[in-house]
């Protein structure tokens, strides 16, 4: 079996949902509150686990509620947690998102906690037996220890660039696999539209896979020297919290399978697709068959 180990963001995530964003200085009551993990790897490795492939977090947690519970969503979902180090005398890395019913939109105040980048805490060892090694841009310490680790044993190295994290050029030139999102790619290589974009990012760095994720407009990928456009799916969306890290998990699973680039963006786009139209960034995930079933509705 293919199996995919990373490193990165584990946030304990408080959400809200309400019919619309609230207005300043007011009370309101919502509609629900839950909590769940999150985080751009963590949740794209429980999207990999309930796709049927192993998947496993390696990094350090808070020692105390926070991180238990952490420890126990991973446990619940099937992601492997024995390389997990505690700390004490920390604080969890936690958020709090608004759902707006009436948008599709979610709005996020996050604290990063005070958990150390340190990677002497960890072993990386294992590293060598995955195919994937997934990183956010988050503990770039520990991101670097882990990816000399899988270059030394040609583990591929992916990317899911969200937001442009300070210093996360210093990870650019060893990603294999390369999926940042519009605001990353935009903002990164200071041009003005995801086509230039895309090709100066290629340009610089010669990734084995680059593809720009646009949201709802879908996103555009390379085969090549060759541009494509991929759409997004239509539907009606409940909750769009993770859809990224969905589509990241997705496309992983696809490509350990062989798939081509345009069957990866497709797949992955059908399981995030999924995702959205339920509450929650992990209860949502679909399972393979969910995405098959999906996928031949709308062939």
């Amino acid at each position: 079996m293919k199996k995919i180990i990373g490193v990165g963001a584990c946030v304990l995530d408080t959400l809200i949902e309400m019919d619309e964003y609230p207005k300043e200085d007011i009370k309101i009551r919502a509609n629900n509150i839950f909590s769940s993990g999150g985080g751009p790897v963590s949740n794209a490795l429980v999207c990999i686990s309930k796709l049927g492939l192993e998947s496993e977090y390696l990094g350090l947690l808070s020692k105390d509620s926070s991180g238990e519970r952490l420890i126990n969503e991973f446990d619940q979902y099937g992601v492997k947690t024995r390389n997990i180090r505690m700390v004490e005398n920390t604080t969890a890395f936690v958020s709090y998102i608004v759902l707006a019913k009436k948008s599709g939109t979610r709005t996020c105040v996050a604290h990063a906690g005070n958990v150390p980048d340190d990677p002497s805490l960890l072993d990386f060892s294992m590293i060598k037996d995955y195919d994937i090694l997934h990183l956010d841009g988050n503990y770039l310490n520990i991101a670097l220890e882990a990816i000399k680790e899988a270059k030394k044993h040609g583990v591929l190295v992916s990317l899911d660039a969200g937001s442009v994290y300070p210093n996360i050029e210093i990870i650019m030139p060893y990603i294999d696999i390369l999926i940042p999102s519009e605001e990353f790619a935009l903002k990164f290589t200071k041009q003005s539209n995801v086509s230039d974009a895309i090709k100066k990012l290629n340009h610089m760095y010669h990734p084995k896979v680059l593809v720009v994720t646009q949201g709802s407009k879908g996103g555009m990928y390379l085969e090549g020297d060759k541009e494509y456009h991929y759409d997004a799916f239509k539907i009606e969306c409940v909750d769009s919290n993770g859809a990224g890290d969905t589509f990241h998990g997705a496309f992983l699973v696809a490509y350990l399978e062989g798939k081509s680039i345009k069957e990866c963006v497709r797949f992955a786009s059908a399981t995030s697709a999924i995702k959205c139209q339920k509450a929650g960034a992990r209860i949502a995930l679909p399972n393979k068959d969910e995405v098959i079933s999906f996928l031949n509705e709308r062939s």
